[in-house]
C-alpha cells in the first residue's frame, strides 16, 4: 500500500499504543503526528471511557483524533466533542446480564457515556480497573450499585465489564451470558469479559467512522492486541497485530509489528504510511 491509500489509522490503547507504563512513546507520537500532517485521520478505538481517552490525547497534542470509546459503542469525532454514535444495550439484555453477574458475585461496571456504575463483588479491584483518569476535568462520574445504575441507564448503558480471579468461574459466566439475546461477549484481558450491544464492536465503529469520511476499508489501517480488537483488524485493509497480540488477532492481521514496548505503532506507520526505511 502507498501513503495516499491510507486515510485513517485506528488504534487500540492498552497493549497497543500505550507502553507498559501507560505512556504514548515519543516515537509513536512522532509517527502519528507526521501521518496527520500528511492528511491521514487518526482514531483511538478503546474499551476505555471517553474522558479517560481524552486526557491522553489532549496531553499529547492530538486534539483532532476521533475517540471510539467503550469498544466503539460511544463515538466522538474529537476529544470532548459531540457524539456521532451512541449504541446502548436493550433493557432486557441489560437486566439479564446484571442478574447473571450478581448471581455469580462478580465485580462489574456498567458504562454509560462518561458515567460508570460499579457493583462490588467477591473480588476487590482498584481504580485502575476502571480507568487511568479517576479525578480531574475529564474524569467519569462514578456511581455505585442499583441506585447508580438507575441514574446511568437514563441515557443508555453502552457496555458492561466484569472481572474475576478464577478462569473457570469466568468461563461459566461467559457461557451463560452468551445465551442472552441482544448481547455480544468479548474480552480485553484473560480475566475479564466485556458485554456489548449485539452487532456493536470496534470493527463496526471503525467502519462507521471511515464511511463518514468517505473512506473504504482498503484505506484503513488498524492496530490491536486482544480479542476485542479482532473485528477492526479483520475489517481494515491493513490490519496490524502487535507482537504481544493474542494468536487470534495475529491470525486476523495482514501485518505483525513490534510490541507495544518497542514502538510497534511507529514501526508500522513508518513503513506502510510514511514510507520510511
Amino acid at each position: 500500500m502507498h501513503t495516499n491509500e491510507i486515510g485513517l489509522i485506528a488504534m487500540d490503547m492498552d497493549g497497543t499504543l500505550l507502553d507498559s507504563h501507560q505512556r504514548i512513546s515519543r516515537e509513536n507520537l512522532r509517527a502519528l503526528k507526521q501521518a496527520r500532517a500528511q492528511g491521514v485521520r487518526l482514531a483511538i478505538c478503546s474499551g476505555r471511557l471517553p474522558g479517560d481517552v481524552a486526557i491522553f490525547l489532549l496531553e499529547n497534542g492530538l486534539e483532532d483524533c476521533a475517540i471510539l470509546s467503550l469498544n466503539g459503542a460511544y463515538c466522538l469525532r474529537r476529544p470532548l466533542g459531540e457524539a456521532f454514535a451512541n449504541h446502548v444495550l436493550t433493557d432486557a439484555a441489560l437486566e439479564a446480564a446484571v442478574r447473571i453477574l450478581r448471581d455469580a458475585r462478580l465485580t462489574f461496571g456498567c458504562f454509560a457515556q462518561n458515567r460508570l456504575a460499579i457493583f462490588e463483588g467477591a473480588m476487590s479491584v482498584g481504580d485502575e480497573t476502571w480507568g487511568t483518569n479517576t479525578t480531574g476535568p475529564y474524569a467519569p462520574e462514578y456511581l455505585y450499585g442499583g441506585a447508580g445504575l438507575e441514574k446511568a441507564r437514563r441515557t443508555g448503558v453502552n457496555k458492561l465489564l466484569c472481572v474475576a480471579g478464577d478462569e473457570a468461574v469466568l468461563a461459566d459466566v461467559r457461557h451463560r451470558l452468551e445465551g442472552v439475546e441482544g448481547l455480544d461477549v468479548t474480552s480485553s484481558w484473560k480475566m475479564n469479559l466485556e458485554l456489548m450491544p449485539a452487532g456493536v464492536g470496534k470493527g463496526s465503529a471503525v467502519k462507521e467512522l471511515a464511511e463518514s469520511l468517505g473512506l473504504t476499508a482498503r484505506q484503513v489501517m488498524a492496530f490491536g492486541d486482544y480479542d476485542n480488537d479482532e473485528s477492526m483488524i479483520a475489517y481494515a485493509g491493513l490490519g496490524v497485530a502487535m507482537a504481544n497480540a493474542t494468536q487470534s488477532v495475529k491470525n486476523a492481521a495482514k501485518l505483525i509489528t513490534l510490541s507495544n514496548d518497542e514502538n510497534g505503532v511507529a514501526w508500522a506507520v513508518d513503513r506502510r504510511v510514511l514510507l520510511r526505511p
